[in-house]
């Protein structure tokens, strides 16, 4: 007669002991960052970037802007004054998975880890994107008077061939008739510090939002890392040198300025040398291969100081600092 088909083997949740099955190890939780030093553009984020760095308890990213969190998927699209893809679209990152990746190695000591992508200042809705990623997040900005800003991005533009403007004048009026400009070629916009700082006080508190002056980074570097010390809640140590980082200005050599400026070839040297090594030695290679670009017209930089006045004494009211030295006789 025939035989009935066996019947598969129940699923058990215990073994045969009695004794419970080991539960599944669970792949830790990626670690998100908790610092954004979102700007602004062209005053000295990269030098001060690279200073956190050198902390025992902050990981930084490499790049220094992944930019995910204002772009997502689709990548950095803006243009540059010609036209063409910029630079930036080839290493701003365009998945989460990527975007954690960064941060996988970062020691457990490393309490802070961070990023410092400056296109986050002035993205509509990036303080949003930010808080929703982590809201215990804190945020760091580094003002500089912004024409000074504006003339060190068209330097930076023009440097790495961005620009295709020779006076800085014609690349001021050629702003408002750009589209989907790159953001180094937003001179204007990028000065409306008021604007931003107020919106992100707004989504993160004003306790979560610390901000700083490229003028005291420059003349009391120890005051303001002790600042950027108490605000992360990180172990005040003696602040380390502040190497210039991307300076602007025009190279002698675009191959040794290629590859000073290569994502990859950083990453890599990062791994094999000691980081204050490495900002200090790429800090003398370019104060070596570029040549100054000769100072902002004194009456370019008084009409675009006017432009910008009442959004530096708004700042004032906003910071209580003292920005006289920024309005100067304008």
């Amino acid at each position: 007669m025939p035989t009935e088909p066996l019947s598969p083997e129940p699923l058990v949740d215990e073994p045969l002991t009695g004794e419970p099955l080991p539960a599944e190890p669970r792949a830790a939780a990626a670690r998100r960052p908790n610092l954004f030093l979102v700007g602004a553009q062209k005053s000295a984020t990269t030098t001060l970037a690279v200073m956190l760095a050198s902390h025992p308890e902050v990981a930084m990213a490499t790049p220094k802007e992944p930019g995910f969190l204002a772009f997502g998927e689709q990548g950095y699209t803006c243009r540059d004054g010609h036209g063409a893809a910029t630079a930036a679209s080839g290493w701003v990152l365009r998945s989460e998975r990527d975007y954690l990746a960064l941060w996988q190695g970062a020691p457990a000591r490393a309490r802070v880890l961070g990023e410092a992508s400056t296109w986050y200042l002035s993205e509509p809705g990036c303080a949003e994107k930010l808080q929703a990623f982590n809201s215990d997040a804190r945020i760091v900005m580094l003002l500089r008077q912004p024409a000074d800003r504006a003339y060190s991005a068209w330097c930076h533009a023009l440097r790495d061939k961005e620009e295709p403007c020779a006076r800085f004048e014609d690349a001021l009026a050629a702003e408002a008739e750009r589209v989907q400009p790159s953001h180094l070629l937003r001179y204007r916009e990028l000065g409306h510090y008021a604007r931003y700082l107020r919106r992100y006080r707004q989504v993160f508190g004003p306790e979560r939002v610390l901000v700083l002056f490229y003028e005291d980074l420059l003349h009391q570097p120890e005051t303001l890392w002790r600042q950027c010390c108490e605000f992360l809640q990180i172990s005040h140590t003696q602040a380390p040198a502040a190497h210039r980082q991307n300076r602007s200005g025009m190279p002698r050599s675009q191959l040794l300025h290629k590859l000073l400026r290569s994502e990859r070839f950083k990453r890599r040297v990062k791994q094999l040398l000691p980081l204050s090594f490495v900002a200090r030695v790429k800090g003398q290679l370019d104060a070596v291969n570029l040549a100054w670009l000769p100072p902002i017209p004194p009456e370019t930089r008084r009409q675009l100081t006017r432009e910008f006045a009442a959004e530096i004494r708004e700042l004032e009211r906003l910071t209580g600092r003292d920005l006289q030295h920024w309005l100067g006789d304008a």
